[in-house]
């Protein structure tokens, strides 16, 4: 028996974090979601040492209150990275921006750039 993976879906959206929930049900592999409305209530999941959870991916959404995708990644970049290198992050937009593609790629931590909607296999393809 394989373990659950654990996955953030880091978004303001409602829409799009029930979206992820039926389209991760909807493939094979077992996991467990853990929603995030902005990104400081994702980092502070990831370094609180009462937590217990460590994801395998985060799906980051660009545009959210409190704490962006941007200064998420500002933030995860300064933890360890013996804790940051085992997660996949991703970066989610709802947009086609060429600013964003491109700043993606300074980010070593951020492995892609996804455009929402997301369809089922892109989360096939992440899971494998």
């Amino acid at each position: 028996m394989t373990e659950d993976r654990a996955i953030f879906v880091v978004d303001d959206d409602p829409i799009h974090r029930l979206l992820m929930d039926k389209l991760f049900a909807k493939q094979p592999k077992p996991c467990r979601l853990h929603f995030f409305e902005n990104g400081q209530k994702a980092l502070s999941a990831l370094t609180d040492p009462e937590a217990q959870v460590l994801p395998d991916l985060i799906l980051l959404d660009i545009e959210m209150p409190v704490m962006n995708g941007w200064q998420f990644m500002d933030a995860f970049s300064l933890l360890d990275p013996a804790f940051t290198g085992r997660i996949r992050v991703y970066m989610v937009s709802s947009s086609f921006s060429d600013e964003d593609q491109e700043r993606v790629k300074t980010y070593p931590l951020i492995k892609g750039y996804i455009v929402k909607p997301i369809r089922i296999d892109t989360i096939v393809e992440l899971l494998q």
